[in-house]
């Protein structure tokens, strides 16, 4: 098998040139579905995985192909243009849901119909899985078949024509000022005493408050900027710490104040840490030394031990139990109690859209609305 990359509309086009089964030789032409602009590299890497997977006589039709088999190669091909972890998750539904379930019943492709979706969603829900996930394993099923339908193999999208399970609100869990203070009188002098701070004061995500760099913080200008990540994802099969700079959204980049309290704290840690470095000498971890959250002797803190650690804290010390990440909605869940726009809390959060932040906060702060109450009943004479 050869390949080539065509663009066609403005889109990475994979074209492979083969022969089938009876000696005839063919042409298939596979969407990389990514835009020309900055991603030949990526469509290279798709080519090249196309050619590698279908490269031997192990060639299928896709219309003699099972569907549980296009689903798969569908997820592989997503490895080069989505996140690790929304890889792993990928992977995970496929695995232990997708796969086994469609490879059961024993259909090809294009004999892929509204009803086994349907099937599919009831079978699972019996099974225990939450709607919300439920719609998870939608989009991936849905997905796959748009591409099949992009590559001419199919004609429509049967998950189109299924209805999905009503997604569950969610509600998010936050502790009030009075709360927060609370913590971080408890988490004093802890090892995760920084990323629990930052969390709060900046409502950072986890793998934002691990990944933030010395690089990233402008003392003269007194700014922080968020651009780098660290996650925990599945690489090659095996679970690994990822230090990127491939943030989850364009709005995942921002650059936001530095208060004179934030700016001591960061400036008497940046001293500490050069301490702790020239105390433990050759034991000092230097590998990490860019990082801002590492513990005495250099070490980067991984992602589940902070969120671990937080648990037992705030277990211990009698505290309402919230997860850590809920730390970025109790940040939010402060800003809009001291009067701040859903647009401004939108914009520090990193949000990609409004309705995302309106979806999870506007209800968070009752006083809020008692007050619109209040103020309403006095202007009006009822």
């Amino acid at each position: 098998m050869t390949g080539s990359l065509q663009l066609k509309r403005g889109i990475w086009q994979c074209v492979l040139n083969f022969r089938d089964n009876d000696g005839k030789r063919k042409q298939k032409w596979v969407s990389t579905e990514l835009p020309e602009r900055g991603n030949k590299k990526k469509a290279e890497a798709i080519l090249k995985g196309l050619i590698n997977e279908y490269g031997d006589n192990n060639y299928i039709e896709p219309t003699k192909m099972l569907f549980c088999d296009f689903v798969s190669e569908w997820v592989k091909a997503s490895k080069s243009h989505v996140q690790p972890t929304t890889y792993d998750n990928y992977v995970h539904m496929l695995e232990k849901h997708v796969y086994p379930y469609f490879k059961a019943l024993g259909i090809t492709l294009i004999q892929v119909k509204p009803l086994h979706i349907q099937q599919y969603h009831s079978a699972k829900a019996e099974e225990g899985l939450s709607p919300n996930t439920i719609i998870k394993h939608h989009a991936i099923i849905r997905t796959s078949l748009k591409t099949a339908i992009k590559q001419g193999i199919i004609r429509e999208n049967a998950a189109d024509l299924v209805d999905r399970p009503k997604r569950k609100r969610f509600t998010a869990e936050f502790y009030n000022k009075d709360e927060i203070n609370q913590l971080l009188n408890v988490i004093k002098d802890t090892a995760i005493e920084t990323p629990v701070l930052m969390a709060s004061y900046f409502g950072f995500r986890r793998s934002e408050v691990i990944g933030l760099k010395w690089d990233c913080i402008d003392f003269a200008n007194k700014t922080l900027s968020v651009r780098h990540k660290v996650v925990r994802a599945k690489v090659n099969g095996k679970l690994t710490i990822v230090q990127t700079d491939d943030l989850k959204t364009d709005t995942s980049y921002r650059t936001l104040p530095l208060s004179t309290d934030m700016l001591d704290r960061l400036t008497a840690l940046k001293q500490q840490q050069e301490r702790n470095r020239q105390l433990f000498g050759n034991g000092y971890i230097a590998e990490f030394s860019d990082y801002v959250c590492v513990n005495e002797i250099g070490d980067l803190l991984k992602p589940d031990y902070v969120s671990d650690k937080f648990g037992k804290i705030i277990d211990k010390a009698g505290l309402k139990h919230i997860r850590f990440h809920d730390l970025r909605h109790s940040c939010a869940s402060l800003l809009l109690s001291l009067g701040y726009s859903m647009k401004d809390i939108q914009e520090w959060l990193g949000h990609s859209n409004f309705q995302t932040t309106a979806n999870l906060y506007a209800h968070v702060d009752p006083n809020n609305k008692r007050s619109m109450a209040n103020g309403i009943a006095s202007a009006l004479a009822i």
